[in-house]
């Protein structure tokens, strides 16, 4: 149901208000209000300006009077330079970003008037009308499919080239959802280039080299044609270079710019059909910090996440958004379309191993990232040598994060984070999504992983309210008291992986304090268990207990030097022998 059948006596207020403008106006004349077969209400107007008759059409969306009506020129003719295209809107005084619902029809009509006034007065000159927008790259880069991205140092660096003379460039393309996406990779060739750009993005489908020539007062170069191009080229001195890209059926691009004003061109067809396509050069500007300075640390740590599903995937990624340089992943699972629901990774990556698809997830978040990703499961059926591998490359990492939710993984990965003097982070949804579990455990501060665990178990047994624990793989489903049953969804999932993100970040970015209080919290996100309502949240102290650090039996040195000369290969043996001594 439209508007105004809903509020009919605003229908009556335009029909009013527009008679008025008409009846003191002699430029006006109002034709019949009828809606169209979008059962949008529409009204036919003329303005009269001089020995000039202009026919229009107003249009009431809708939504209206939330949003303004749209006036268009009735043979879709282009009328004016504040007009979308020839068949577009007239962009009036009255306009979304100042609508108010009480600005009528009328005052659309006489808006109208103001601007054919101002545009084309009788001198018969054309004006173009001021104008009231302020610029947006977004709005101006809609109908631009092909962008060529430079940074400001990228432009620095052309600017930095010799007046007309030829060097080669290399850049990297990539397709974003409808736009084809260029970007300046280096100057010079690849053993010894003059310049590399700053501008780190995740590589493209392609890799192609072109020629860069700083044309001084080049720019705007309009609408190109291979014409208007080759004339251009010749009248710069630059014939050879125009035979080299248009005399030859290769694929070829052309950088050409000065100052500010810098264009791609890609060149392709056959020699006596060659085409050219503009690219819409976009300077993006310097990254701005957006997070703080304390983070800056993170680029040189290491966490090391064994669980790359739901929760570890969004941990890691957030980890990566706020700058952790260096990653360990360990899951053997592959993903299926029905992990898209609560997974960081999409279905690109449908039967991959879960672990590499998250690698290549880091990369494009964070090029420079580095990440190491193992596909097994640490307790399963692998070699005692991959095993091994495994826990050793954990234990080299700064934190540890169990994101699996099995007990066979925690015992490990709590077993390393002990002997390493690791801190140890782990998270677990609740069946059906009622909430979740964040932990911690930091050495010499916090109870051992395996303690504080108990821990948590003991406090939740002493809630006097049935403990709710998967005890399958499905774990993120589950039924209400009244057994109505209950699923986890992505957002659930999202918040719990948020609060053990954090816990890391603490970890990493403060390490001799924190701004938590306590090292493990239930979150409540239903009134499910012992949750009075949603972000009900409970803070679980825990007691230090157990001891941190390898245990080593204590040898005196004649001792040491017996285990050594009986299990030392020859060579070794003589040479510890030696030291012993």
């Amino acid at each position: 149901m439209t508007w105004w059948l809903l509020q009919n006596s605003r229908l009556g207020t335009e029909k009013a208000a527009l008679a008025e403008l008409e009846g003191g106006a002699d430029w006006l004349s109002v034709g019949k209000w009828q809606a169209n077969s979008d059962l949008e209400m529409c009204v036919d107007f003329t303005i009269m300006h001089g020995d000039k008759r202009f026919v229009f059409q107003m249009r009431y969306p809708s939504v209206f009077p939330d949003t303004p009506p749209m006036i268009f020129t009735e043979d879709a003719s282009q009328i004016s330079n504040h007009q979308y295209g020839a068949d577009g809107e007239l962009c009036l005084e009255h306009r979304p970003d100042n609508w108010h619902p009480s600005i009528t029809g009328a005052d659309m009509v006489a808006s109208c008037q103001r601007l054919i006034v101002e545009e084309q007065p009788e001198s018969g000159e054309i004006v173009r009308a001021r104008s009231a927008h302020t610029a947006s790259l977004g709005r101006d880069l809609r109908s631009k499919s092909c962008r060529f991205l430079m940074s400001e140092n990228d432009l620095k660096a052309v600017n930095e080239l010799p007046d007309l003379e030829e060097r080669e460039f290399t850049l990297s393309e990539r397709k974003a959802a409808t736009s084809y996406l260029a970007s300046l990779t280096r100057i010079g060739p690849k053993d010894d280039p003059t310049w590399v750009s700053d501008l780190v993005l995740p590589d493209g489908f392609a890799k192609e080299t072109g020629t860069v020539v700083r044309v001084p007062g080049a720019g705007n170069f309009g609408a190109v044609t291979v014409e208007s191009l080759g004339a251009f080229l010749d009248g710069e001195g630059l014939g050879e270079l125009r035979g080299r890209v248009f005399d030859t059926d290769a694929f070829t691009h052309l950088l050409l710019g000065y100052e500010e004003k810098w264009e791609l061109f890609s060149i392709f067809g056959k020699p006596d059909d060659r085409k050219v396509l503009p690219y819409k050069t976009v300077i993006v500007p310097a990254a701005q910090r957006r997070v703080p300075d304390e983070f800056k640390l993170l680029a040189d740590k290491t966490v090391g996440i064994v669980g790359c599903g739901s929760v570890g995937s969004k941990v890691a990624a957030s980890l990566c958004r706020t700058g952790v340089g260096k990653f360990l992943l360990i899951d053997e699972d592959i993903f299926f379309p029905g992990n898209a629901v609560r997974n960081e990774l999409d279905l690109s990556v449908t039967g991959a191993h879960k672990a590499f698809g998250l690698r290549e997830r880091l990369k494009n978040l964070a090029p420079e990232v580095s990440v190491r990703a193992f596909r097994m499961t640490l307790g399963g059926q692998e070699s005692a040598a991959s095993m091994a591998g495994a826990l050793e490359a954990l234990g080299e990492c700064d934190v540890l994060v169990d994101a699996t939710g099995a007990p066979t993984a925690f015992n490990m990965i709590a077993s390393m984070a002990t002997r390493k003097s690791k801190p140890m982070v782990w998270a677990q949804v609740f069946a059906g999504g009622i909430g979740g579990l964040v932990a911690r455990a930091r050495p010499n501060i916090d109870p051992i992983p395996l303690m504080a665990r108990g821990q948590i178990d003991s406090w939740c047994e002493d809630q006097g309210v049935e403990w709710v624990k998967p005890e399958d793989p499905e774990r993120y489903a589950g039924q209400s008291a009244d057994g109505t049953p209950m699923l986890a969804d992505d957002a659930d999932v999202s918040v719990i992986a948020a609060h053990a993100s954090r816990f890391v970040i603490d970890l990493l970015a403060r390490p001799d304090g924190s701004i938590f209080p306590v090292s493990a919290y239930v979150i409540g996100l239903s009134s499910e268990w012992l949750f009075d309502q949603p972000f009900d949240t409970r803070p679980i102290d825990l007691i230090p207990i157990g001891e941190w650090g390898e245990t080593i039996e204590p040898l005196d040195a004649d001792a040491l030097v017996e285990i050594l000369k009986a299990h030392l290969p020859p060579k070794e043996n003589a040479d510890a022998v030696a030291v012993a001594d």
